[in-house]
């Protein structure tokens, strides 16, 4: 089951927030790659979280559904979202309605979150950039080329699944 990219970026968004973590619309972004890159990981391929796949852009993946979203929040992609950004009212409350929504391995999102989000958002464009699924769909552009090419599912899925087997025979 697939939920909404929206719903996903909300969770994210306060729970960065309530745990102290900066949180811009470009990090943002990031940490969506990283939650559907490593739910494949750990749930199988054919299983991600929410459908949208991800743009291979300037500054790493995007997802435009959600660039679209936070684009006026903020004078540029660079400055920090506040709570208001992603829920009106008490930021725990905001958590709690979109636990009952959305029903993912929080753990998981958790450990993504706190992993991904305590990197600064220029430390998770170097980490993009050097990674294969961006690095595959940029090929044959300059480095300021705009691109809408769709990074592969199944190489994010191929390239994860194989740091996170390195890992475990270290």
């Amino acid at each position: 089951m697939t939920y909404p990219i929206q719903d996903i970026a909300r969770y994210i968004g306060l729970t960065s927030v309530i745990k102290g973590l900066s949180i811009s619309p470009l990090k943002l972004q990031k940490l969506l790659y990283y939650v559907q890159a490593w739910y494949m990981v750990f749930y199988g391929r054919e299983n991600v979280p929410f459908s949208d796949k991800p743009q291979a852009w300037v500054n790493g993946p995007v997802y435009p559904a959600v660039f679209h979203m936070y684009k006026n929040k903020t004078a540029n992609m660079c400055d920090h979202l506040k709570a208001s950004d992603f829920y009106d009212g008490a930021p725990e409350k905001g958590l709690a309605e979109l636990c009952e929504k959305i029903r993912l391995d929080y753990e998981l999102l958790e450990s993504i979150i706190l992993l991904y989000g305590s990197k600064t958002q220029n430390d998770l464009i170097f980490l993009t950039h050097s990674e294969k699924p961006w690095v595959e769909m940029r090929e044959g552009l300059r480095p300021f080329d705009r691109s809408e090419r769709e990074l592969s599912l199944d190489t994010m899925y191929e390239y994860y699944k194989e740091r996170h087997e390195h890992n475990l025979a270290k």
